[in-house]
């Protein structure tokens, strides 16, 4: 088939070197440096389809030797009170798509990271920030493919679900020294991580916006000390021990991380986004499209067959929904070059 695709090819390189040779003779082009040209592009467009060829077939392969589903769950909060429902998750999962999971919540999202590069986990919950960042990292073969839906609050008040929230900055409410972001200026600060979207880059890029500090600069330039507390509860329980005089992350949190009294002690400062909601990603050389497929429509299905796993594994998640990568991260993108903060 080889022989005969380049017979055809010749036979084509002849006619046009034919039908062109007068014309090139007029403009003084040499017709052996054109013909080499052609060759060599043909040669080259030739190895291209042999790499992707290998390509695709070392992706099947690698899909095919896959005999157990690793995820990731990227802590939001105390873990401890997650991993006794671990054991649930897996096994409805597993019951679900039919193949063996394994779940696991590691120290971070830098850890998640490096885990997806390496290709020991495949798909992970994660974070929009660091799931762009592995899309990144991984020259596109990491896609975020569902969102966390979530209550988000119009600016006319009205609550609807969303795959986008809102990235809020928190002090408290005896804190009368403290009523604006410009009120923030060399105060303390909890932000989840340097990875974090709404715990961090969002809060960040509200200052830019509000020219407090300039883009590409640091905040510890406007803050007096930052923690990176680990995530959005640790943030609140340092605001509420007094060890930060202010703190930031979701909207959420406060409601789902804190008791009614502790609620009572917090006052918003100030409410921004929309930021794209926690997304799920997945390796898309190692995870076959049957597979992913199959763990999609489980991830629907958990809302109504378990949906005390999607509080009690899943960080209180309302439910999970499919969405594009790219429409998904768009305001992401747009904060990370308000703020030009460097991919870590």
């Amino acid at each position: 088939m080889l022989a005969s695709s380049n017979f055809f090819r010749e036979r084509y390189i002849y006619k046009l070197y034919a039908r062109s040779k007068e014309k090139m003779n007029k403009v003084g082009i040499s017709v052996s440096v054109v013909i080499g040209t052609i060759l060599s592009g043909i040669a080259i467009g030739m190895n291209f389809s042999v790499l992707d060829v290998q390509s695709q077939e070392e992706n099947i392969q690698s899909q095919e030797n896959l005999s157990k589903l690793v995820i990731a769950v990227v802590p939001q909060g105390d873990v401890s009170k997650f991993e006794a429902q671990q054991q649930s998750l897996e096994e409805y999962f597993s019951s679900k798509v039919g193949t063996d999971m394994e779940l696991f919540y590691p120290i971070d999202d830098t850890t998640t990271l490096a885990s997806l590069r390496s290709g020991s986990t495949h798909i992970a919950f994660m974070s929009s920030r660091p799931a762009l960042l592995a899309h990144e990292q991984n020259d596109g073969k990491v896609l975020a493919f569902m969102a966390d839906l979530r209550p988000f609050n119009t600016t006319e008040g009205e609550e609807i679900l969303a795959t986008s929230y809102m990235s809020q900055y928190w002090t408290l409410k005896d804190r009368t020294d403290i009523n604006s972001l410009q009120d923030m200026s060399d105060r303390s600060v909890a932000f989840s991580g340097p990875l974090s979207t709404g715990g961090y880059l969002f809060p960040v890029a509200e200052l830019v916006k509000l020219g407090l500090i300039p883009s590409g600069d640091d905040p510890k330039e406007f803050f007096s000390d930052i923690l990176f507390s680990g995530g959005y509860q640790q943030s609140l329980v340092a605001l509420l021990n007094g060890e930060v005089d202010v703190a930031a992350g979701d909207d959420w949190a406060v409601f789902t991380f804190l008791t009614p009294d502790e609620q009572s002690r917090i006052k918003v400062i100030g409410s921004f986004g929309p930021v794209p909601t926690h997304s799920a990603v997945y390796r898309t050389d190692l995870v076959s499209p049957e597979l992913i497929g199959a763990f999609e429509q489980a991830m629907i299905d958990l809302k109504k067959e378990r949906p005390e796993l999607l509080d009690s594994a899943l960080f209180g998640a309302t439910e999970y929904v499919p969405i594009d990568h790219d429409e998904h991260l768009r305001s992401l993108e747009n904060a990370l070059n308000i703020t030009k903060i460097p991919y870590l």
